[in-house]
């Protein structure tokens, strides 16, 4: 999605061919993202929501998945000043084009702001006052940064998308612990929307075919 900067009008045509040609439905987009840390990057992180936007109305995609587009390094005034200055735009342009916008958990790693549930809810307090936003929930984020158990107790009925691989978005090669007390904390509190791979581009295909197999033969033992 980095690619939006040169986007043109005929940008998501390749797309939409492989999703016409299979026959699968695109059920979510990830905005491009950029980190504000300073006035005049505003514009650049409005530009790559709004242009995301258009790619997700033009695949179908009913929610698009966003992150909170501030650095982590700003104190909370600025904070709050450049979320309100962002989302402005890109939650009008939302509602114009009926896309709903799902905040992600970043990593702790990330140059970004939004690791756990305090974070995330200093964002939505900002940008979301009446709570229309969603939630996407990335599983390796919240595992390296511990904060899986207290972000599903939050946000589970917020749940628009999962996020899912193994640690550094690595494939499984097998179940695993985490994996399954996940899976079981999704069925508990009734998750039926999407799970999206979200894989390292290094992976293989057949890393890829084995890390659905896992997650399947892991949903399918707790369903039994």
């Amino acid at each position: 999605m980095k690619a939006v900067e040169k986007q043109t009008h005929d940008s998501p045509f390749p797309a939409q061919e492989i999703i016409e040609s299979t026959k699968l439905r695109c059920l979510t987009l990830h905005s491009a993202t950029f980190p504000v840390s300073e006035e005049r990057e505003v514009g650049t992180a409005v530009y790559f929501g709004t242009v995301s936007l258009d790619f997700a109305q033009a695949l179908g995609a009913p929610v698009m998945v966003i992150h909170s587009n501030v650095s982590r390094k700003l104190p909370q005034n600025q904070r709050a000043k450049f979320l309100q200055k962002v989302f402005t735009e890109i939650n009008a342009h939302a509602k114009c084009l009926k896309v709903k916008l799902a905040l992600e958990n970043l990593s702790y790693a990330s140059g970004g702001f939004g690791k756990n549930v305090e974070q995330m809810e200093e964002i939505l307090g900002v940008i979301d006052p009446k709570e229309e936003i969603g939630v996407t929930l990335d599983f390796c984020h919240s595992t390296g940064a511990g904060t899986t158990e207290s972000l599903l107790e939050k946000y589970h009925s917020r749940l628009c998308n999962i996020h899912i691989s193994n640690r550094a978005h690595t494939p499984f090669t097998e179940e695993t612990p985490q994996l399954t007390a996940f899976l079981q904390a999704l069925t508990d509190y009734g998750y039926t929307g999407p799970l999206t791979m979200e894989l390292s581009r290094k992976c293989t295909l057949a890393e890829v075919a084995q890390t659905k197999k896992v997650i399947e033969k892991t949903l399918s033992k707790l369903n039994d």
